[in-house]
């Protein structure tokens, strides 16, 4: 029953089984007052109890009673201790392996879809290992207890005449159970729905704001709402039939107890203070028979969440390092060898038989139309998605000997779709290096030429971005991001489209800034304007993942090409925009 969910209960065995000890003693000391409660009627009924037996066993009632709470303050601590443990250490290890997942993994799995597994999902395990663990011992474990007091104390017929109800129970229980695992996965899916429309809408709030959208996306979140609703109201159906399951055939077991005890009590096989005492015994029962319908309850959400929490865990991670594997300790020349690469969704290669060699300490910027792989090129070095890492070479040796982590470790990347997270302007700059000290950030800041709009802000550094960097311009964010790559010194600065939104002025400005880093560092450059490559020490030309052109910027004007054409067009375009 628990073999899909061993591998993180295992870990914590030693608090379950404190847990377990503690709720064993305390069940069995919680099963000695009704014995001396049935005794002391029968003591009272015969007239053959004294006042110091009396208080004896009055104070040996409350020291009972003391005890079991101890007891159940023990189980209770080691028990949802051992739950919110398993919590943390589920999500730890979701979070690891999706954070080292490629992105082609992203690409098939919905952010809501993937928050609803970390959060609802881990939530459902979470009350399986504490509240659903305790249901379990107690529904099982605490009624034989129970039972064999009862034909121990009072009489064998009567315990097993009561408890013929039982197997009922457990029978409409499990079966209950099963319709609704059924119905908690579409739950899931419609949370996942629910949740992905939200995000989308935080996201895009801009665009749904100028587009007076808001009906139109108010009307798609009812729809997934009420989705969700109608899928939750057929869980709680079959919910609603456990509940009197659980209340009805514990009835049951009163009416045959009480009946059949005084059948016996007038046959004078029993005494009255048995039948009391096995009175209370049944009703100690009938939390066990609850725990049971709550532990299906629970165990059928968390095995569908299980299940969901799984197929990601079971998802192979392409970007691995091999055992034999070195760190990259120095910027290295970096080729290209008939080079070519296709994503896992596409059907042809994005980049084809590439040839390009970059020395240490150069740069070279590439150009082409849209869709022709100029970002697809200078991710390669990122390793992001599977890829054949035979023809990339590092120092003369193949990218898969050195780790990748310390690849990255020498890149500064600045992405066309620029990152800015939910934290302060300083923060998001000092992602890329957490411990740099207020002068390297405001060093950054100058080389993105963003000093001046820090100004605009009242508070400075501290200006909430918002999500996604909702508060804030294109141009702004781009900066943040250029001051992120800048501030982490890197070897390999790779900029993606990185000045596409910021003003001429900047753009010189920035350019010139870069142009003091060119002896320093190794410089990959994407953009559709020539401004920001032509000073570069060579320049290639994508169409259709293929190079078309190539060389400095002087030699490509010469030739009379695309390049040259697009250059004429992108000056004649400046020169009137300065008009």
């Amino acid at each position: 029953m628990f073999k899909k969910f061993w591998w993180f209960i295992s870990y914590y065995k030693n608090k379950y089984i404190l847990a377990f000890v503690f709720l064993a003693l305390s069940n069995i000391v919680g099963l000695i007052p009704p014995y001396i409660t049935g005794r002391l009627t029968d003591m009272i009924f015969e007239e053959t109890i004294a006042l110091n037996t009396f208080l004896i066993i009055l104070g040996l009632d409350i020291l009972v009673i003391v005890v079991k709470y101890f007891l159940a303050m023990g189980w209770s601590y080691f028990t949802f201790r051992a739950g919110n443990e398993i919590d943390y250490k589920i999500r730890d290890k979701l979070m690891t392996k999706i954070l080292n997942q490629s992105m082609n993994f992203f690409e098939k799995n919905s952010t809501g879809s993937l928050m609803g597994k970390a959060t609802n999902d881990v939530d459902s395990i979470s009350n399986l290992a504490g509240i659903g663990t305790l249901s379990l011992f107690d529904s099982t474990v605490f009624p034989i207890i129970i039972i064999i007091m009862m034909m121990v104390v009072v009489d064998v017929k009567l315990t097993l005449a009561s408890i013929l109800p039982l197997p009922i129970l457990a029978y409409l229980s499990i079966w209950i159970g099963e319709k609704i695992l059924v119905r908690w996965y579409k739950v899931q899916r419609a949370f996942d729905s629910l949740n992905s429309n939200v995000l989308e809408d935080i996201e895009g709030i801009r665009i749904i704001r100028v587009f007076n959208l808001q009906d139109i996306r108010r009307r798609k979140f009812e729809e997934n709402g009420k989705n969700l609703l109608d899928k939750n109201m057929e869980v709680v159906k079959y919910q609603a039939l456990l509940t009197p399951v659980q209340r009805i055939i514990p009835a049951f077991t009163f009416i045959i107890g009480i009946c059949y005890g005084a059948v016996l009590i007038s046959r004078g096989e029993i005494s009255i203070g048995k039948l009391i005492s096995f009175t209370y015994y049944l009703n100690m029962l009938v939390w066990p028979m609850h725990a049971f319908g709550n532990f299906i309850n629970f165990k059928q959400q968390a095995n569908s969440s299980m299940d969901r929490i799984q197929e990601v865990l079971d998802y192979k991670e392409y970007i691995t390092d091999s055992p034999e594997s070195i760190d990259l300790n120095e910027n290295q020349d970096i080729e290209f060898i008939n080079h070519s690469f296709k994503y896992p969704t596409s059907r042809e290669d994005v980049l084809k038989d590439l040839n390009i060699k970059i020395k240490k300490g150069k740069s070279i910027g590439v150009l082409g139309k849209t869709g022709s792989g100029k970002s697809t090129f200078i991710k390669q070095l990122l390793h992001l998605y599977p890829m054949n890492t035979e023809s990339i070479y590092i120092d003369g040796k193949n990218i898969d000997k050195y780790t990748a982590e310390s690849i990255r470790e020498k890149i500064g990347y600045v992405p066309q779709k620029h990152m800015v997270f939910s934290k302060n302007i300083k923060d998001n700059i000092k992602l890329s290096k957490p411990n740099a000290t207020d002068e390297e950030v405001m060093e950054a800041i100058r080389f993105a030429d963003f000093e001046k709009d820090l100004k605009i802000f009242p508070k400075g550094l501290d200006t909430l971005c918002g999500e996604k960097g909702i508060s804030l311009s294109g141009g702004q964010n781009q900066r943040i991001s250029i001051a992120r790559a800048i501030l982490k010194n890197p070897d390999i600065l790779i900029l993606d489209d990185a000045m596409s939104a910021v003003d001429g002025k900047t753009e010189k400005n920035i350019l010139r800034n870069i142009q003091k880093l060119k002896e320093r560092k190794t410089m990959i450059i994407s953009s559709h304007r020539i401004s920001q490559v032509k000073d570069l020490d060579e320049i290639i030309v994508l169409d259709k993942g293929e190079i078309k052109e190539r060389g400095t910027h002087e030699e490509l004007i010469k030739k009379g090409n695309w390049y040259s054409k697009q250059y004429q067009n992108q000056s004649a375009r400046s020169h009137f925009d300065e008009e």
